[in-house]
């Protein structure tokens, strides 16, 4: 769904017409898209989901010998993702590319698990927030001169031209949601304001769905093997 297609869906969720949407560039058309970007930024900055359309694997710099290993992470980073390659199991994100094509994956922990022994990454800072390596990088190693990369989620551009995909996916919750939202603040819509959420709920429930039959590490259920405890009048 373009932005002009969600213009006339708009339009018709409020009007119940397909005529008359607001023409690009106009105050009203501004603010359904202002409303139509910061209801983006509120789903994907959601800290309980991961959403399958925003991962992406990106270079992040090349592996130089320093004390000190930095990296800055690009604005529109959101979280890291992990894969079956990932260090030891567990959690992961971060792995280099060495000059002969070898895969190096590195340790994501918290900062304060920090140690001088194991080689491991984590992330701080603040614009920009930085991937640190937690020890010294010496010129001796087979990872300099690599690439690091990042493979997580990242924050969906600013839709901001008629011909631009809406980033979701399902583009059809965002034109309930954003169509309710204005309903609410608009005494000549307000009583479909109601119906709208109700409609964007629905498809918002959907929405989550689909996203996790396509993420293939799901929480699954945990599965328990309990013991009998031996010696007792249980056993």
């Amino acid at each position: 769904m373009t932005l002009a297609d969600f213009y006339t869906r708009v339009n018709y969720a409020l009007r119940g017409i397909d005529e008359d949407s607001p023409t690009h560039g106009t105050d009203e058309a501004i603010f359904w898209l202002s409303t139509l970007n910061r209801k983006k930024n509120e789903t994907y900055e959601d800290v309980a989901k991961n959403w399958s359309n925003t991962y992406e694997v990106r270079s992040i710099g090349t592996v130089t010998a320093t004390a000190t290993p930095s990296y800055n992470l690009p604005a529109d980073f959101l979280a890291l993702s992990g894969d079956q390659n990932s260090t030891n199991g567990l959690s992961g994100g971060i792995y280099i590319i060495t000059t002969d094509s070898k895969r190096v994956d590195i340790n994501v922990i918290n900062p304060n698990e920090r140690d001088t022994v194991n080689r491991s990454a984590y992330i701080a800072g603040f614009n920009p927030q930085k991937v640190y390596i937690t020890n010294e990088i010496t010129a001796d190693e087979n990872i300099v001169g690599g690439t690091v990369y990042a493979q997580g989620y990242y924050m969906p551009a600013d839709v901001e031209d008629e011909t631009d995909v809406l980033p979701f996916l399902d583009p059809n919750w965002a034109v309930m949601a954003v169509a309710a939202e204005i309903a609410f603040a608009d005494i000549t819509y307000e009583d479909k304001a109601p119906d709208l959420n109700a409609k964007a709920n629905d498809l918002y429930k959907k929405m989550v769905q689909k996203n996790r039959n396509q993420l293939h590490n799901n929480p699954q259920p945990l599965k328990y093997n309990v013991k009998r405890i031996g010696n007792s009048r249980y056993s």
